[in-house]
C-alpha cells in the first residue's frame, strides 16, 4: 500500500468511525484503525482473527498483551458507538452489535466503496479541469 492510498484509507476510516459515533478516547479505537490497515495488507487474516489479526495488531502497537485484550478493545470501541441502528445500516449496510469479524469486514467494504467513489470523482474533476 503506497502513502497516497494509506492517507485515503486513514481519512475514510476516521470519517466512518466518526459517523458511527465511536469514541476516539476508547483504546479499541486505535486497534480498529490498526486492524483495518493490517487487513488491507493481509486480507486472509480476516479468517484467522485470533491467530493472526489480534497478535499482529498487538505487535504493531508494541503491546505485550494477549490477543484477547485487542479483541476486547475493538469490541468495547464498537460498543461505545453513539449511532442508532438506522445509522449503522446506512453506513455499513447492517445493524449494530456485530462481531468483530463482521464489523471489520463491513468497515473495509465501506472504505473500498468510498475510495472508489473518491477516485471516480477525482477523475471526473480532472477531466473537467482539462477541458477549460
Amino acid at each position: 500500500m503506497d502513502k497516497y492510498e494509506l492517507k485515503i484509507i486513514n481519512a475514510l476510516l476516521i470519517d466512518i468511525l466518526l459517523e458511527l459515533g465511536i469514541s476516539t478516547h476508547v483504546k479499541g479505537y486505535q486497534h480498529i484503525i490498526t486492524a483495518v490497515k493490517f487487513l488491507k495488507e493481509n486480507p486472509d487474516s480476516i479468517n484467522a482473527m485470533t491467530k493472526e489479526l489480534y497478535p499482529g495488531v498487538s505487535k504493531i502497537h508494541g503491546e505485550d498483551v494477549r490477543g484477547s485484550r485487542i479483541e476486547k478493545g475493538i469490541r468495547t470501541a464498537v460498543g461505545s458507538s453513539k449511532a442508532d441502528d438506522v445509522t449503522w445500516h446506512r453506513i455499513l449496510g447492517t445493524a449494530g452489535h456485530l462481531t468483530n469479524t463482521k464489523f471489520l469486514a463491513a468497515l473495509i467494504r465501506e472504505i473500498e466503496v468510498r475510495a472508489k467513489l473518491f477516485e471516480i470523482k477525482k477523475g471526473i474533476k480532472g477531466v473537467g479541469d482539462q477541458v477549460g
